[in-house]
Parts: C-alpha cells; sequence; structure tokens
C-alpha cells in the first residue's frame, strides 16, 4: 500500500481544475504555475526516491505475497486446504511462462480442456454407475452432479 500510495496520481486534477478556470480570472496564471511546479517536483523527487523506497520496505516477490497464502493455513501455519494452495500458486509461474509469448497457445489450451471435459465425462459416468448400483444416494448425486456441471461449464467457456 505504501509503494501504491507513493506512485499515485501526480496533481493531474489540480492541473485539470487549474486548467479549467476562466481566463480572465485573477492570479489564473498563477494557480497554473503552481500546479505544473507541484506536478514537477512530485514526479522528480517522489519518482527518483521509488528504488530507495521499495528496497527499504524489502518487498519480496513470489507465494508470501500471495493473496490466497494466509487463508489456506492454520493459526499454528499448517495448510490446511493443500489443494487450493496448489491450485493458486500454479497460476504464477503459469503467467510468468507465457507473458513473453505473442499470441497464447491456443492449442495447448484447447488439449488441456480436452482432457478436463473428458475426466469430467468420465467421472459423471461413474456416478451414475455408482448410484445405479446403490452405493451413492439421490442427494449425494444431485450435490455432485451440480459440482460437475459448474466444473463443466467453466471448462467449456476457457477452453474457447
Amino acid at each position: 500500500m505504501t509503494v501504491l500510495s507513493w506512485t499515485g496520481m501526480r496533481g493531474v486534477v489540480t492541473l485539470a481544475v487549474a486548467l479549467s478556470l476562466p481566463e480572465n480570472m485573477l492570479g489564473r496564471e498563477l494557480i497554473v504555475f503552481s500546479g505544473f511546479a507541484v506536478i514537477l517536483l512530485t514526479v522528480l523527487l517522489q519518482g527518483t526516491a521509488m528504488g530507495p523506497l521499495i528496497g527499504g520496505l524489502s518487498l519480496r516477490a513470489g507465494r508470501e505475497r500471495s493473496a490466497i497464502h494466509p487463508l489456506v493455513h492454520d493459526a499454528d501455519g499448517a495448510v490446511i486446504h493443500p489443494r487450493l494452495l496448489e491450485q493458486y500458486t500454479y497460476r504464477a509461474p503459469l503467467s510468468q511462462r507465457f507473458q513473453d509469448m505473442e499470441d497464447f497457445p491456443t492449442g495447448a489450451r484447447h488439449a488441456h480442456y480436452d482432457i478436463v471435459l473428458s475426466a469430467i465425462a468420465a467421472g459423471r459416468a461413474e456416478l451414475l454407475r455408482m448410484h445405479r448400483s446403490g452405493f451413492t444416494h439421490d442427494e449425494l448425486l444431485h450435490s455432485l452432479e451440480h459440482e460437475f456441471d459448474l466444473q463443466e461449464i467453466a471448462a467449456v467457456y476457457v477452453r474457447g
């Protein structure tokens, strides 16, 4: 938050207000000049201090900054949601890997989601087999079918 506030707007609103004043207003030139001076000073002072500020704050990149990281641990620091942690920490390196590509590898995405959709279909078929054999009751069948429906909708949407 410190870095975000330090890098915020540099008086653009002040300058916009100053330039919107009537041209025949007494002291308008001084107000416009002051607005430009404030912007110039903040750009030079805050801009050149950005590197030392970030260095002084010892900001770390990676998992420690993940929003999900503190939520998947209990008070003692033990992981209580390992699958969730795995799912969300997987996304950062994936983004890094594809950031320099001009076009997203659509073929790889389609292949991935074709497998996901096949797995959903197999899971749905097994669930129905188990239900017909009497291993699952109706309420569980409906709950799991609903989860399969949501996963399938998401996979079809993301696959494109």
